[in-house]
């Protein structure tokens, strides 16, 4: 079975505020709230996925600053798209989400690849167009 290259969103919900230090960027504040990751999962985007449940793991990507170690955000769900369209699926959310400036894009032009929603209705409406398709 090949598998063809694709993205995953990773929903993950924080339930206090806090900074956290996140690679490069430093030190970076998140509100209490839901955030949205998206990324790149190859051939074998399961695994990513999968990689960041895990709540020990070598700090890597950005992603694994905020889901390792003690006051992590908890995952919550996610979706795996077909082809290689991480950067258009940022720009959509970033239409209706608020974007964590340089989070996820240190290798392309994209503001940020985590998103922002305060409450569960706004995390809603913005994943709907994008998971819409995909229901039987």
């Amino acid at each position: 079975m090949k598998f063809s290259p694709s993205v995953y969103i990773h929903i993950l919900w924080n339930p206090s505020g806090g900074s956290r230090r996140v690679g490069k960027l430093g030190l970076v504040r998140f509100e209490p709230g839901f955030y949205v990751y998206v990324g790149s999962g190859g051939v074998n985007a399961l695994a990513r996925v999968k990689r960041h449940l895990r709540p020990d793991k070598p700090r890597h990507w950005h992603i694994d600053y905020v889901t390792t170690g003690r006051g992590r955000m908890n995952p919550i769900d996610s979706y795996i798209f077909p082809r290689r369209n991480e950067c258009r699926l940022a720009r959509q959310l970033g239409r209706r989400l608020t974007v964590v400036r340089g989070f996820g894009s240190s290798d392309c032009r994209c503001v940020g690849h985590l998103f922002f929603a305060a409450d569960l209705e706004a995390l809603l409406r913005a994943l709907e167009p994008l998971t819409a398709r995909f229901r039987a």
